[in-house]
């Protein structure tokens, strides 16, 4: 779709006529339309900004109210792509009053942040800081893990890469969804290296340890079950062109 922008270039480019067709006076008031949303949106961003900031006013030493506000106003920012201002609010629950766990999220989301933003190293950094600071928190620590080992994968350390995901898949067993995603994960990292077989091993020991659950009728089986339908290791073992093909490794 074109933003609204770029058709009112293209309007304005247009070269002159006797009068204006339907179809132009039909962009017109597409783009009008467009703009008025857009302008409804901002505002509303906005508007919810400014609530999240009285409320942070009016208890600013509550240690659980102020991290989760502070974490909604981030998602607003994302949102409207407005990165640098969300991670400022993380930044500010690291500094403000806040528990264990929010600190923990915060320097996650963070991490998170900073990855969008192409700065990997500090990315890696956060990621480190919750591994070393908040070791107890086994939800966050799997998280980290699994970003910071594709962080070192991209950054072309391979065995660095491995140590993380292994340490999501032998740690933090009770994580499936960060765990399934570092068996995905490990095996796309064999496939990388030319080594289908091993990838292979990875993808049954994976299907082994959640066949049962994948199986069930309820709310767990299927989350599980879209979780497996969603690696992307098995698509890439079965590509004629992967490292090892499909014929084997």
């Amino acid at each position: 779709m074109l933003s609204a922008p770029l058709v009112w270039a293209l309007l304005v480019a247009a070269p002159p006529g006797p009068a204006m067709t339907l179809e132009r006076a039909d962009l017109l008031a597409a783009t009008a339309r467009a703009e008025r949303v857009v302008a409804r949106k901002a505002r509303a961003v906005a508007t919810a900004l400014a609530a999240y900031d009285a409320l942070i006013a009016a208890r600013p030493k509550d240690r659980k109210l102020v991290p989760r506000l502070r974490r909604r106003r981030a998602g607003l920012l994302v949102h409207a792509k407005r990165l640098r201002a969300a991670l400022t609010e993380h930044d500010r629950t690291l500094l403000g009053p806040a528990r264990r766990k929010d600190r923990a999220r915060a320097l996650h989301d963070g991490a998170v942040l900073l990855a969008r933003l192409k700065e990997p190293d500090e990315a890696e950094a956060r990621y480190a800081r919750v591994l070393d600071e908040y070791p107890d928190i086994v939800r966050m620590r799997a998280q980290a893990s699994l970003a910071r080992g594709r962080i070192r994968q991209a950054q072309g350390d391979p065995k660095g890469a491995e140590r993380c995901f292994r340490h999501v898949v032998e740690k933090c067993r009770d994580e499936t969804k960060a765990v399934i995603g570092a068996y995905d994960a490990l095996a796309l990292l064999e496939i990388e290296r030319g080594r289908c077989d091993h990838a292979r091993r990875w993808l049954e020991r994976c299907t082994r340890r959640y066949a049962k659950q994948a199986t069930r009728d309820d709310r767990t089986g299927r989350f599980v079950a879209r979780l497996l339908g969603e690696m992307k290791a098995p698509a890439a073992l079965a590509a004629p062109d992967s490292k090892g093909g499909a014929a084997g490794g």
